[in-house]
């Protein structure tokens, strides 16, 4: 069941890669009232305590296959963000995030087609406080 907030409360974790931990993750919810083609995604700005990092960074992972940003965009109508579907985030940091309590915020930049061009991309904002466990 999707939360009512963007960023979920679940799914929040660092990611461990042969043993090193190697960036963090979080999910979020479809921030328009219908999905998107994957091609009209133009990213995530994450800010984590105060940290940020650029919408360029970020991976995505949408209908259970992870792109960058970059092969998001080439992707025309193969892929789609689903209003109830979750977009899982891979933010790529050395070390990830210490246990404990933090403050996540995101901007999640999409164009809509009926959209004039000069209004683009929307911007949805969202901030919540999310826990790493051990």
């Amino acid at each position: 069941m999707l939360e009512r907030e963007l960023i979920q409360n679940h799914g929040v974790r660092n990611v461990v890669v042969d043993g090193q931990v190697t960036g963090f993750q979080f999910r979020l919810r479809m921030p328009n009232y219908r999905g998107v083609w994957g091609s009209l995604i133009d990213g995530v700005d994450v800010v984590v305590d105060g940290v940020g990092f650029d919408r360029e960074l970020p991976r995505w992972t949408l209908q259970g296959r992870e792109f960058s940003i970059q092969q998001l965009r080439q992707t025309a109508t193969e892929v789609r963000w689903q209003l109830d579907e979750l977009a899982t985030i891979t933010v790529p940091h050395h070390g990830g995030l210490a246990i404990g309590v933090h403050d996540l915020a995101v901007d999640i930049a999409i164009h809509a087609p009926y959209i004039p061009a000069e209004f683009q991309p929307s911007l949805f904002h969202s901030e919540r406080k999310v826990t790493i466990l051990p």
